[in-house]
């Protein structure tokens, strides 16, 4: 699964519940989603062009720099944990939205005074809870993938 699909639907997911105001802090869990598939996949693309680079002839410190990047082995737990994390928050949130929801909910109508509002925001709850289990669930799908194809997860005989 590429990496944009994941950032689109964790954007949607930060958008949809930033609007509704219930799911606010299932928002903000999705930035972290954003910034875990995004800073390994920045890596994974300047190795890339790293290697373009050499193969067209280029030979300065930075293209060895970028080459040699992936020689080194990157531990998966980090990243393994961080995923975990990002399903224990997400879950304790939920949980905590259901469980406060009439303290939520009398901070959102006691602040909010349209009326279109309340009539949209079940749908946007609904649609932001979707878009947050399928941000989480894309994220575990494309980082099975990187452990599997990314030089940089796999054991190197040099590093």
């Amino acid at each position: 699964m590429k990496a944009r699909y994941v950032l689109l639907t964790a954007f949607l997911s930060l958008f949809i519940n930033g609007i509704s105001l219930y799911n606010l802090p299932i928002g903000y869990i999705s930035i972290f989603i954003m910034l875990l598939v995004f800073i390994p996949n920045l890596f994974l693309k300047i190795i890339s062009f790293g290697k373009n680079r050499k193969a067209q002839g280029a030979n300065h410190i930075l293209v060895k720099a970028a080459v040699d990047f992936e020689k080194n082995t990157h531990s998966k737990i980090p990243y393994i944990l961080l995923m975990v994390m990002m399903y224990i928050g997400g879950g304790a949130l939920i949980f905590f939205q259901i469980y406060q929801y009439d303290y939520i909910d009398a901070l959102v109508t006691g602040n909010i005074h349209w009326s279109v509002f309340y009539t949209a925001a079940p749908y946007l709850i609904g649609t932001g809870y979707v878009l947050f289990a399928a941000s989480l669930v894309m994220m575990t799908i494309h980082f099975r993938k990187i452990f599997r194809e990314a030089g940089m997860f796999k054991k190197n005989e040099e590093s």
